[in-house]
């Protein structure tokens, strides 16, 4: 009774093995040699595999980039969800970002990717397709979090994009040295994002202002 599930568990870890191994092998040869002038057949060969069971597990070259975003969307969504109820949503947001730019800073190709990424646009073009799966996924628990009818909705899409706008933001400002290190970085964009929202939130109560005092001028005037 017990056989079968265990199967599947021992041949899922079996999918994760050798996708860590193409993943590896990848990263190696793209930063030994270049990306564009890195083939399938290359990273096969010192992966240890098939040219069939490369495209088993990735469409294309470009795709093997994206193969840590999964991990980046499960550390996003639960940030989200263990946030407090009672937290603003400005801190839900630098809470989220914050976790999602440690899990890559952790991870040791984080550099490499952000450079090719940076440099050739079929993996920039990958790379941002996969993201599109986490968007989802982070605007679903936001709407979760915010009781919106759907992820579609204004409220968790703004929040999410402000998220992913975040963590990009900071990862470029210490990629490209404008910040010493992340934790600068995530300061800046923080306290920038921070006076944006203070200063639209005052131009779009100073019109509410104005009309309360036309209202009550109109109203002495009536009298």
């Amino acid at each position: 009774m017990q056989w079968q599930p265990m199967t599947k568990d021992l041949k899922t870890r079996k999918q994760e093995l050798v996708r860590d191994a193409i993943f590896d092998a990848a990263m190696e040869l793209f930063g030994r040699q270049g990306f564009n002038e890195t083939t399938v057949d290359e990273v096969v060969e010192a992966a240890g595999i098939s040219q069939r069971s490369f495209f088993r597990y990735f469409p294309t070259k470009s795709d093997v980039l994206a193969y840590d975003i999964a991990g980046h969307g499960d550390i996003l969504v639960s940030a989200v969800e263990a946030a407090p109820p009672e937290l603003p949503d400005l801190e839900v947001v630098r809470r989220t970002a914050q976790a999602g730019v440690q899990y890559a800073l952790s991870r040791p190709r984080t550099r490499l990717i952000i450079e090719i990424t940076a440099q050739n646009f079929s993996a920039r073009q990958a790379h941002r397709a996969a993201l599109v799966d986490v968007e989802n996924r982070v605007s679903k628990a936001y709407a979760v979090r915010k009781k919106s009818p759907s992820m579609y909705s204004l409220e968790p899409r703004t929040l999410t994009v402000l998220t992913l706008m975040f963590v990009d933001l900071t990862l470029t400002s210490w990629f490209s040295g404008e910040a010493k290190d992340c934790e600068s970085a995530m300061k800046i964009v923080f306290a920038r994002l921070n006076h944006m929202f203070r200063e639209s939130s005052a131009s779009s109560s100073a019109p509410r202002k104005k009309a309360g005092r036309l209202k009550r001028v109109s109203s002495k005037t009536a009298r």
